[in-house]
């Protein structure tokens, strides 16, 4: 167990004069699930306040996590969490809140190894995302932690680590990932047989444990965040910032899983839970899993059958904006556009966040682009849609058959899974080879 010295205090009193407000994904690349406190009145805790100590907290390797990096993480899961910024539950989460700015850094380490490099541009298109989907103005976001108090740097940090990492693994890890056309019928066999089978809306925290000797500290850790949980501390909010679960960034969604798609142990405890049930700590071969039951239903392949969908995003104003001319033309290529192929090839000449949408549920969809959709044939465009300052326009590229999602997705979700599994790997041995002094 890592015993930790006193952290800087939090002023006196710090709690929130409103409810904290949800930031969304950064859509298609990394999916950051940080929450505003835009308004809420948040005051400037003293590690924020004062000169930035550079007194280190950890060497990973060659590269130092300072113990101000350290409080301005503590600052802002204090915040997006809604636990109280006491100096005991500071105290608490700062050896998880410390290994999670280790795995960023490797991370960034391991994106250096693979030449991978995060642009300016990217960052800024990512923060940008964060604004637009959730309506906020352009340097929206940097107000928001600017009147909160907190350091702005902590995200860009997050933000460079994961775009980093998706990088590093896709070039790295993803030509290995192959999948058979006996895999994708297996699995579709296996998705047929759950028909009828509870399915359950499932939110997940993991924590991994590398080696037996870390059993019973990552075992404590688990029952500390439950004990925040009930009392009020947000459940999305911890899960990006601890899990170490696929879903970590989106707040450790898993969306509807069944029998086949997760642990056996965890299927068994969701099967005693009720929908808003918090569990225990549940161990698994790689760890322990805390979940959040938010709902489960009868499979049904009609209901939940998914679209695979890709789209083009033309700013309508800021810098990105294009010439009237170039507009003109993209409207041209767009409407000429009779497949997915094609499409995507044009949304990589536009740029993020166009490109591949992944599997969808339509019902999640805004209402605008329902309606665009309900009767859209696959391989073609969408009739353009004006929202947040921007014109977009959609494509079906394949719809479920026979009540199932069609093998194209079923495709995606298996490489998906694998290159999550490889993913994992991946980091634990970077954890295990790593020269890591923590000096907290």
């Amino acid at each position: 167990m890592i015993a930790f010295r006193p952290l800087s205090q939090p002023a006196p009193g710090a709690t929130p004069a409103c409810t904290a407000r949800a930031l969304g994904r950064l859509l298609g690349i990394a999916l950051l699930a940080w929450v505003a406190v835009l308004g809420c009145g948040w005051p400037v805790h003293t590690a924020q306040a004062a000169v930035p100590t550079q007194r280190i907290a950890a060497v990973v390797n060659e590269d130092a996590v300072s113990l101000y990096d350290l409080n301005a993480r503590i600052d802002i899961v204090m915040a997006t969490g809604g636990m109280p910024n006491s100096p005991e539950v500071r105290q608490r989460l700062a050896p998880q809140i410390l290994r999670a700015l280790i795995d960023e850094t490797l991370k960034i380490q391991e994106a250096k190894r693979a030449n991978v490099t995060v642009s300016t541009e990217d960052i800024n298109g990512g923060i940008e995302r964060l604004e637009r989907q959730n309506k906020l103005p352009p340097g929206g976001l940097e107000k928001a932690f600017k009147a909160a108090g907190l350091d702005q740097q902590s995200l860009i940090h997050q933000i460079r680590a994961e775009l980093g990492w998706i990088k590093a693994v896709q070039s790295t890890l993803g030509p290995r990932v192959n999948v058979s056309e006996d895999e994708i019928s297996l699995y579709q066999q296996n998705l047929q047989r759950n028909l009828g089978k509870p399915e359950y809306l499932v939110a997940d925290i993991f924590l991994p444990v590398d080696n037996a000797a870390q059993d019973a500290e990552v075992l404590t850790a688990a029952q500390r965040m439950i004990e925040q949980m009930r009392l009020g501390a947000n459940f999305a909010a911890l899960a990006q910032q601890f899990s170490r679960g696929p879903a970590a960034q989106r707040g450790g969604d898993l969306g509807w899983v069944g029998p086949g798609e997760i642990d056996a142990e965890v299927l068994q405890a969701l099967g005693a839970m009720a929908p808003g049930n918090l569990s225990q700590p549940i161990r698994t071969f790689g760890g322990y899993h805390i979940l959040l039951l938010r709902d489960q239903r009868i499979a049904s392949g009609g209901a939940s059958s998914l679209l695979k969908m890709s789209r083009i995003v033309i700013p309508l104003r800021g810098p990105r904006m294009p010439t009237p001319e170039r507009l003109a033309d993209l409207r041209q290529r767009i409407a000429a556009t009779r497949s997915c192929e094609a499409f995507d090839a044009l949304a990589g000449e536009v740029g993020p966040p166009s490109g591949s949408m992944g599997s969808i549920d339509p019902a999640r969809l805004p209402a605008e682009a329902q309606n665009v959709i309900r009767d859209l044939p696959a391989g073609q465009p969408s009739t353009p849609l004006t929202m947040d300052n921007a014109e977009i326009r959609l494509m079906i590229c394949d719809r479920p058959t026979g009540g199932l999602p069609g093998r194209d997705i079923l495709r995606e979700r298996l490489i998906e899974q694998k290159l999550q599994n490889l993913a994992q790997r991946r980091l634990r041995d970077l954890r295990q080879q790593a020269i890591i002094d923590i000096r907290v």
